[in-house]
């Protein structure tokens, strides 16, 4: 049997996120096209008629591009049977070709795309607007969708307090965690960065390191690299026999690249994760603890056994990630998880890499991004652009080579906003 040939137009993360729901519920091994409304009308035109099973539309619901939606939609149903995804209460552009089907959701119906087509409505007239919008402002189905896909129950908006109201309520936090939701998201540069920022602040109220920064990625970890580290062969010997470390033999591995700032990078060699375990890594955090009044740890963005452990000695866990379909994910199910695992300390998302000049439809995703993790964003830090490459390639820190950058900014802003701790005057 010939696989289906399914053609989606979609304009925007809301689109996007529609048309996954649809077409993971629809459960058919597809033949897949995949445009962007602003180059689906060329190509549509030139596809010839029956060339698709069904077609797919699905726009944002901000309700931009109506002509090009009329337009695309008169072509669509002359190619095949097509369907246009709206929200739930979104009301419909006018003049819609009497051919188009319409499906409102998610929850879509499971199964073939004649099911689908049976469910689907035919294009109305626009109904007439709400008086007023839903809460969630048309995108609680994001967060639903994400709770399916992780199989979690969709948790109520919850405010995440201002950090500032937070530390002045609580104990200064000691133990920041950088648990990235995905790779590439900048989450070591913003782990280093931060430890710097904060060694500053503290800096004056003693001459012992502020800051004990801790690399526990034991495969590919960089904190080293971001200070020009060399390898320390001491570090290589209390790896190999990390059960039975103290703290003579910790501090005999951390070195001190800036005033304030001590490090605990990762061997140069390859290592398992099984490498660490709860124990070790628990003593680890533990020595940090006695060696700087603030300790920050950069994590790895896969999750290893011993994650655990490290989450439930944090007092603040910050979650880097990205804003689009994998990162909105990601974040979910990492949520989730460090609400079972650490239930007092709940995870602080940040979005990196945002412009510089936010859009409409940027700040309408990270709506939708917060709705589906279910709390606001802790911080957004703006791209760095070449300056960050530049200060890695280097070995030094952005906040020190490049203090003007607007991440660098960003990153000393953040830190300025946690309470820190009292150093012991017995260290220095």
């Amino acid at each position: 049997m010939p696989a289906l040939r399914i053609c989606t137009v979609t304009d925007g993360l809301d689109a996007v996120l529609r048309v996954a729901a649809l077409l993971s519920a629809a459960g058919e091994e597809a033949s897949r096209t995949d445009l962007r409304l602003n180059m689906a009308q060329e190509a549509l035109a030139a596809a010839q008629p029956g060339a698709f099973d069904l077609i797919v539309l699905a726009t944002g619901t901000d309700g931009r591009s109506p002509d090009m939606l009329r337009a695309l939609a008169q072509r669509a149903i002359g190619l095949g049977p097509a369907v246009l995804l709206c929200a739930p209460e979104e009301p419909l552009p006018a003049g819609l070709p009497a051919g188009l089907r319409v499906l409102r959701g998610p929850p879509f119906p499971s199964g073939s795309p004649e099911t689908i087509l049976t469910a689907a409505l035919p294009a109305a007239p626009a109904p007439t607007p709400p008086a007023t919008l839903p809460a969630d402002g048309g995108r609680g189905w994001l967060g639903r969708l994400l709770a399916r896909l992780s199989r979690h129950p969709a948790a109520e908006a919850t405010p995440l307090p201002d950090i500032a109201a937070t530390e002045a309520a609580a104990a200064p936090p000691r133990v920041h965690v950088i648990q990235p939701s995905s790779g590439g998201t900048g989450a070591t540069t913003f782990s280093v960065n931060l430890a710097v920022a904060l060694a500053e602040r503290l800096r004056p109220a003693g001459d012992g390191p502020a800051v004990c920064l801790i690399d526990l990625n034991p495969q590919f970890g960089s904190v080293g690299s971001c200070f020009d580290l060399p390898e320390n062969s001491q570090l290589r010997d209390a790896y190999r026999n990390i059960r039975r470390i103290d703290a003579e033999a910790f501090d005999a591995c951390l070195q001190h690249p800036l005033p304030g700032v001590a490090v605990l990078q990762t061997p140069t060699e390859i290592m398992p994760f099984d490498a660490l375990g709860a124990g070790p890594v628990g003593e680890l955090i533990a020595l940090g603890r006695a060696a700087a009044p603030v300790v920050v740890i950069d994590m790895p963005h896969c999750i290893a056994d011993w994650a655990e452990q490290v989450f439930v000695e944090a007092d603040r866990i910050w979650c880097p990630g990205a804003l689009d379909v994998r990162g909105a994910r990601n974040a979910r199910l990492l949520g989730a998880l460090l609400e079972a695992a650490a239930p007092a300390c709940p995870a602080g998302h940040i979005l990196t890499r945002a412009p510089l000049r936010r859009s409409s439809e940027w700040e309408e995703d990270r709506a939708a991004f917060e709705t589906a993790t279910g709390r606001p964003l802790s911080a957004i830090l703006p791209e760095g652009g070449p300056q960050v490459t530049a200060a890695g390639n280097a070995g030094t820190p952005l906040c020190r080579s490049y203090p003007k950058n607007p991440l660098a900014r960003q990153i000393r802003a953040f830190a300025a906003r946690i309470a820190l701790p009292v150093p012991d005057p017995g260290k220095g």
